[in-house]
Parts: C-alpha cells; structure tokens; sequence
C-alpha cells in the first residue's frame, strides 16, 4: 500500500520517496536478500538538487548583502525582498538536503525529532514566502494608489516590523504541522520507516490540505499584487511621488515576475497534491512518480531564481554588485558611461524611495 500521509499535504517539502512501492515495481515483503533497484533519479536528483542550491544559496546571500551593505539600499521594498531571500536560504538549508537524500536512501534515517522539526520549518518557510509576497504586492498597490502618503508611510523601519510580523505568524500557524508528522512503519524491499504526516482520519487530511492550498492561491491572486500592472487615476500625483515612471514600471514589472515564477514554479506540485487527496481514482504508477519529480524540480528551483531576476531586471542591483565587488568589475566600471538624465535614476536595488 502507498502511504499518502507522507505527501506533505500543504507543506513546502512533502515527502518523495517515502512510499511504499514509490513506483510501478513489484513490492517485496522483506526478503533480507533483495535490495531495493537503484534508479536513475537515485543520483541524478539530488545532483540537480545540490546545483540548485549552490546557485540559491549564493545569489540570495549576495542580495542580503548588498542590501545590508549599503544604506542606500534599506528601503520598504528592499526589506521585503531580503526577507525573500531569507525565506529560500532557510528553505535551502533545511528542506534541499534531507529531501535529496530520500532519493538513494530507501527510509528515513534522521530520527523523529528531525522529522518534526524539518517539516515544521518547511511549513514555515513556504508559509513566510507566500506572505511577503503578499506584503509586497500590497506595497507596490499602495505607491501607485496613495503615492504622496506612501512617502511619509513607507519606511524601512515599516516594513522590517512587518516582515518581523510574517516571520511570527508562520512560526505560529505551522504549529500543527509537527503534531501530525511522526515515524511511520512500512515495506518496500524489506521493513523501512518513513517521515510521513499522519491525520486521524481522511476528513482531517483534506481540512489540512485545502485550506493551505486555497490561501497560497488566494494571496496569488489578490487584487494589490495586480494593481501596480495598471494605471493609477491620479498621474499627476504619482509624478510628484515618484521619481520616474520608468523607475514605477519597472518595480511593477519585476514584482509581477516573480509572483508569476512563484506560480508557475509550485503550482505543479501543489496540484498534484490536490488530485491526489481528493480524487479516489489516483492511481500510483512511475508515471506519476516520475510527474511528481518532475514537479518537485519545479518547486525547489524557485528557491534560486529570484536573484535572477533581481540581476536581470534590477538596474541597481547590478551597480550594488560591482561596488561590492569591485576586483570583479574593475575594467568594466572604469569605462562605463556615466547615465544620463533622470529615467535611470537609482533605484537603490530595485528602488529609492519606492
């Protein structure tokens, strides 16, 4: 039998490989002689896993560094992107690792308490990042709306009290998540222990599942991550609050990619979370093992395209990054035009006072 509780329902890390005849070969009970197959995904994820990380764990430390470096860039919104970046460091740390290591290893093997606690810091985590996007979806409605209020309200000191915020209501939102989870026996080639979420009934499973989903949706979907994409009633106000257009469209544009690669990144998982809770006619074969793989690559790798995009679309990141490494750069920012007029003015990472 496939144990479903060890899909994570809701979680940022549900579980791969702690199934139960995982794939579409034959499950054994226990023959000492027997050993489970070793499959292409034993080596090949946990390799793409490490790549992802090393990437991650660079480009986000590199954007908490330039941010806490300069003053300049200790804005609102800047704020709510290092607090991004440190939702996918400790998503890299604590979620990466001990999921890339069920794939050649046939159980868990960390013990119970660490089965709690990954999990709940997982939950965590994925619950941090969905807020402060919200957060700062709702921060860039609130420049585009109010613009000459959001100059006196929107301050650095602001924003860290609200990501101070996020952080607390996460930890305490994921309090049952380490209540349900716990060590699980079961058979695939021989006697094993999985990490698994363990509901008292099927009815629990679906309450613990649904609300999570329908809420990272709801936040996605919400009207201030949008409303920076359109125009504000008011432009000549918004000129007078803004320092460019240029530099307000740009901040719309790269806040709406990344709430697009949030989306596009975990919605594959999450869906198939969903169909496998609720729908009596899933059927466990390699195929959707293979699916789940491949939608699992899909999530993790979110955690490291952020500072992409930042290095991509973020004018200021990069001159941020050439000052802080100005051995790197040397030639190219002594030859480097000076910019003109005000449509490239700094945006202090992604912005100065916005």
């Amino acid at each position: 039998k496939m144990s479903e509780a060890g899909e994570g329902c809701g979680s940022r890390c549900p579980s791969v490989l702690n199934e139960s005849c995982a794939s579409a070969l034959p499950c054994w009970n226990g023959t000492a002689a027997l050993r489970p197959p070793l499959l292409v995904d034993a080596w090949l994820v946990p390799l793409f896993f490490a790549l992802l990380m090393a990437v991650g764990l660079a480009g986000n430390s590199l954007v908490i560094h330039v941010i806490s470096k300069h003053k300049k860039m200790r804005t609102a919104t800047n704020f709510y992107i290092a607090n991004l970046a440190t939702t996918d460091i400790i998503f890299l740390v604590c979620c990466v690792p001990f999921t890339a290591a069920l794939y050649p290893l046939p159980s868990w093997v960390f013990g119970e308490f660490m089965c709690k606690f990954v999990s709940y810091i997982q939950q965590v985590s994925a619950q941090a990042t969905c807020v402060t996007l919200m957060a700062l979806g709702v921060d860039r409605w609130y420049v585009t709306v109010f613009p000459l209020s959001s100059l006196r309200r929107r301050t650095a000191r602001t924003a860290a009290t609200v990501s101070l915020g996020i952080w607390i209501g996460s930890f305490l939102v994921s309090v049952p998540v380490p209540v349900y989870s716990s060590i699980t026996e079961g058979e695939w080639y021989g006697p094993q222990v999985y990490c698994t979420e363990s509901f008292p009934s099927n009815r629990t499973q679906h309450r613990s599942c649904s609300p999570d989903f329908m809420q990272e949706m709801q936040e996605l979907r919400s009207p201030p991550l949008l409303s920076p994409l359109t125009p504000s009633p008011l432009p000549q106000l918004q000129f007078l609050a803004e320092r460019s257009e240029a530099t307000r469209t740009k901040i719309s544009r790269m806040v709406a990619v990344m709430v697009l690669l949030f989306t596009v990144c975990w919605g594959p998982i999450q869906f198939y979370i969903l169909v496998q809770a609720f729908s009596p006619q899933f059927q466990h074969s390699y195929s959707t093992y293979k699916l789940k793989i491949w939608a699992h690559c899909m999530s993790y790798a979110n955690s490291c395209v952020n500072p992409i995009v930042y290095a991509f679309m973020g004018a200021s990141f990069r001159k941020a990054f050439k000052r802080a490494f100005p051995c790197v750069f040397k030639q190219r920012v002594a030859v480097a035009p000076a910019p003109r007029g005000n449509a490239n003015a700094e945006m202090h990472f992604v912005s100065s006072g916005s």
